[in-house]
């Protein structure tokens, strides 16, 4: 591929490369990134994110707009920049813990998902489940005092920690959980570690515990760059993908099967997917690298998926 369609998204990757490289890298990322992104969210996005909550709800034998049991518990891997999944679920009456190991939340960004979903809600294009989740939501809205993330999410049943999935042994908030989600994360953490956070997700999920996860598999710097397609990470060599990849912008490149296997290996089984694939001419000129020349084209082809596995018997 010519280096002028390399150029920009491997512009991308070396600046972020060198920011990963330097002291405090994450914090100075978080701070790059809030001077450079005010807090902003459109109806689509969270309209798209709630899409994710519907799933999820069905996952755990629920749909938009009913209750969930009482009682439930929700544990979400990956909190993010706006907490509309936890929301989301905690207005069907769930209880949330979200954990992650960067924080990102603040009160204007909580308060921007909180207002966009009420708006929404009011004007029927989601629908809930929860009433005095919901009022109470208004209500914290319409209140002019100050208050900190955690004083406008945890009356709505949602909790935003600081911790290493891997081990929740001193969280024991987490035990329980019925029902274990993550939205376009995975793909963004090591096979070996993902294998450690499913292993810790069994331990502490209940006894009919079910994981819900969605998972970006494209290569995330064709969104940043259009010269190149979703399926251009698999083209570099493993040398060279180590000098485009870093921790701030980390992708796995896991394919569905090797998902599969990493459930399989630490006692999960799959039980339903939903599944985006490209056509096969989109793979037509690129010149695969291994172990991704070798692998089914049906594999290769899936850039999205949702999938929702229960424990192994």
């Amino acid at each position: 591929m010519a280096a002028s369609v390399l150029n920009r998204w491997w512009v991308k990757a070396a600046a972020q490369g060198l920011l990963a490289a330097a002291p405090g890298a994450t914090a100075l990322d978080d701070r790059i990134r809030r001077r450079l992104r005010p807090p902003h969210l459109t109806s689509d996005y969270v309209l798209s994110k709630w899409h994710h909550v519907e799933s999820h709800l069905v996952a755990v034998g629920g749909g938009t707009g009913a209750a969930l049991a009482a009682g439930t518990r929700v544990l979400e891997l990956g909190t993010g920049w706006f907490p509309i999944v936890p929301l989301g679920l905690a207005l069907h009456g769930a209880t949330v813990i979200t954990v992650d190991r960067t924080g990102h939340l603040d009160p204007a960004r909580v308060r921007l998902a909180m207002q966009l979903l009420s708006d929404l809600e009011a004007a029927g294009r989601v629908r809930t489940a929860a009433p005095e989740r919901l009022a109470r939501l208004r209500d914290l809205l319409t209140d002019p005092a100050p208050r900190g993330t955690e004083e406008l999410l945890e009356p709505l049943g949602v909790t935003a920690l600081l911790a290493d999935a891997t081990d929740l042994s001193g969280l024991p908030q987490t035990h329980g959980s019925d029902l274990l989600v993550s939205n376009n994360t995975l793909e963004h953490i090591p096979a070996d570690v993902l294998a450690g956070i499913f292993t810790e997700f069994r331990r502490v999920g209940g006894p009919s515990a079910r994981m819900s996860h969605y998972i970006d598999l494209a290569d995330h710097y064709a969104g940043f760059d259009p010269r190149i397609n979703e399926f251009h990470f698999l083209t570099l060599p493993a040398a060279r993908w180590r000098l485009a990849n870093n921790r701030l912008g980390y992708q796995n490149r896991l394919q569905l099967s090797d998902y599969h296997r990493v459930l399989h290996d630490t006692g999960w089984q799959v039980t339903t997917e939903q599944l985006t694939s490209r056509n096969r001419r989109q793979l037509e000129g690129l010149a695969l690298v291994a172990p991704y020349d070798a692998m089914p084209r049906e594999d290769l082809l899936v850039v999205k998926a949702h999938v929702v596995a229960d424990r192994s018997a």
